[in-house]
């Protein structure tokens, strides 16, 4: 150990007095880059998205079921193991995540959707029942006409 007393330090007995010109300066730079900020930021009228609706298409999960697959991280997305969506470029790893991800919110969006469901009249709904009544064929039996629950004839 050194026993010498040759330390040097910070001379810091002063009262520190500070440049209110140039605080002012900075304060006023700051508020130019923060409104050029805000005004980059601000992307216009807000979009008018589509109610959500039903799909129009099937969902194929059988076809890849029981299937191996090779994994190589150096593929593209499109051919990495999993589920690829095309509209959000992304690759979900199996089918339960699959369906959460084309019913959430990020692919609905992306597919110019909003979360939103229109309301029905009353004349819709009639309208809609009608539509099934005329689809079920006479003569067949629903689950709880087979299982005893129903009328019988």
């Amino acid at each position: 150990m050194a026993s010498s007393n040759t330390t040097t330090g910070v001379d810091n007995t002063f009262r520190k007095k500070f440049d209110v010109e140039e605080f002012k300066e900075r304060a006023r730079e700051r508020e130019k880059k923060e409104s050029d900020r805000s005004k980059s930021r601000s992307k216009g009228p807000p979009v008018q998205r589509a109610p959500l609706k039903h799909r129009d298409y099937h969902v194929d999960l059988e076809s890849r079921l029981g299937k191996t697959q090779v994994v190589t991280p150096v593929a593209p997305l499109s051919q990495q193991a999993g589920y690829f969506c095309r509209v959000c470029d992304c690759v979900v790893k199996d089918s339960a995540n699959y369906l959460d991800h084309i019913n959430g919110k990020k692919h609905q969006r992306a597919l110019g959707m909003s979360m939103r469901v229109e309301r029905s009249s009353l004349e819709q709904v009639q309208e809609r029942f009608e539509v099934l009544k005329k689809r079920k064929a006479p003569g067949t039996f629903t689950e709880q006409e087979r299982e005893g629950g129903g009328r019988r004839a």
